[in-house]
């Protein structure tokens, strides 16, 4: 239950700590050498949007924010229950973003607000107000394995990693708070552990859910409303 929310947090901020940057392709990441099986004449079999005119544009690198804009996140904890975070994208200048982020929950808000580069931005939002839901679901240490990778819908890839065999699969294009994105389920063993919808012009996801063992919904967060400035 719990155990693995705590366990991956704890990986990520201990990876984190000895990181440079994006660049250095952070987290608990599947073994070197991950291979692709997709080729883009895959389908997802649903219906949706099958993307086959995706291109290189359609990789997705974290944090390419291109415009000032505000983020407006529900979140959910199987304990804490739900509540509200907010990233406030004040300016951008160059490699430089100044954000506020402000996470409410139980009644209590908490807010801070920095500036930093691309490159420190998961380091820095690791420990702002409500960076625990951004580690352990649309950032979580096995997510690592999706950075680069072209996000053609029924795509898949796999990689081992020390949990058995990692699939990460795009299963589908969508619109959440009229943004568009990318699903991505990351599977061990068969099982799927964590699903996040990824928006390479946003460089952030619109939505990340991470399960327990028993496919318990542990933790959870999911855009509600976005303005760009």
């Amino acid at each position: 239950m719990r155990r693995i929310t705590l366990t991956l947090a704890v990986a990520a901020l201990v990876v984190l700590a000895g990181c440079t940057g994006i660049s250095s392709h952070l987290g608990n990441a599947p073994d070197a050498g991950s291979t692709g099986s997709g080729s883009g004449d895959n389908s997802n079999g649903d219906g949706s949007n099958d993307a086959s005119d995706a291109s290189e544009d359609d990789a997705f690198t974290p944090f390419a924010f291109q415009h000032s804009g505000t983020y407006t996140y529900e979140t959910y904890d199987e304990e804490d229950g739900t509540g509200k975070l907010v990233w406030d994208i004040r300016s951008i200048d160059g490699e430089n973003i100044t954000m506020r982020s402000s996470f409410t929950n139980q009644g209590e808000t908490q807010s801070k607000t920095a500036t930093f580069t691309r490159e420190e931005a998961l380091v820095q939002l690791a420990f702002m107000p409500g960076g625990q839901y951004l580690m352990t679901t649309m950032f979580s240490p096995s997510a690592n394995g999706i950075y680069g990778n072209d996000f053609r819908v029924g795509n898949t890839w796999t990689a081992p990693s020390s949990q058995g065999t990692m699939t990460y699969e795009i299963t589908k294009q969508r619109t959440i708070a009229e943004i568009s994105c990318y699903d991505a389920e990351i599977r061990i063993n068969g099982s799927v552990f964590t699903d996040a919808c990824y928006s390479p012009d946003h460089g952030t996801a619109m939505y990340g859910v991470i399960y327990d063992e028993d496919g318990t919904k542990v933790r959870e967060m999911k855009l509600i409303a976005y303005e760009r400035k």
